[in-house]
């Protein structure tokens, strides 16, 4: 059961004033009991980490069926609505920027193979201004790389798309065998979208 104006009218949350929500959902630990499966919720959490909705998410159905809902209560007007791979989804980019007046950031994995393609074959290596973000802990070395190109007039098929921008992840790890060798691993760019709303 979830109340009628969610959780921020239980905890004061209101996502109007915030710059970024980020959509996620978990199954609840502990909440699979014999035959019924675990509980999966579908939330909705501010930058500084008040979250201001929760939903179940009901059986045979998956996090894409709620999202809508979830945010359908609350005036995003300005809020930048963050999700994963699974929510990138033309009416997941089109409900945020024409019902709510929101900007929206969706990572592109495999699950939109088109949207995937054209995103990869963009000019990346065309792009001079890059930030770097380095890092250590755990035993690595880690820098990022972002780059970002105006997506305008790339002609990508996914609506309101206004800027791309690509995550390259590499982690240097310290291996003993008989020396220190430092060893790279590449992981898959991500690509983002992002939309700013004018």
């Amino acid at each position: 059961m979830v109340c009628p104006g969610g959780l921020a009218e239980l905890t004061g949350a209101d996502p109007a004033g915030a710059t970024s929500l980020a959509v996620d959902g978990k199954a609840a630990r502990g909440s699979r009991h014999d035959d019924a499966p675990a509980a999966h919720l579908l939330a909705a959490m501010t930058g500084t980490g008040q979250t201001i909705g929760q939903l179940r998410v009901p059986e045979c159905t998956n996090e894409i069926t709620c999202f809508a809902a979830l945010l359908a209560p609350y005036d995003l007007h300005g809020v930048t609505v963050t999700a994963d791979a699974l929510h990138t989804q033309r009416e997941h980019a089109r409900f945020p920027v024409e019902q709510k007046q929101a900007h929206y950031l969706l990572v592109v994995k495999a699950n939109q193979p088109a949207l995937f393609t054209a995103l990869r074959s963009l000019p990346w290596t065309e792009v001079t201004s890059r930030h770097y973000q380095r890092g250590r802990g755990h035993g690595r070395r880690e820098t990022r790389t972002v780059r970002v190109l105006t997506a305008t007039n790339l002609h990508l098929d996914f609506p309101h798309a206004a800027q791309a921008a690509r995550i390259t992840r590499c982690s240097y790890v310290r291996r003993v065998v008989r020396a220190l060798v430092n060893q790279c691993r590449l992981s898959p760019p991500s690509t983002a979208i992002v939309v700013p709303v004018m």
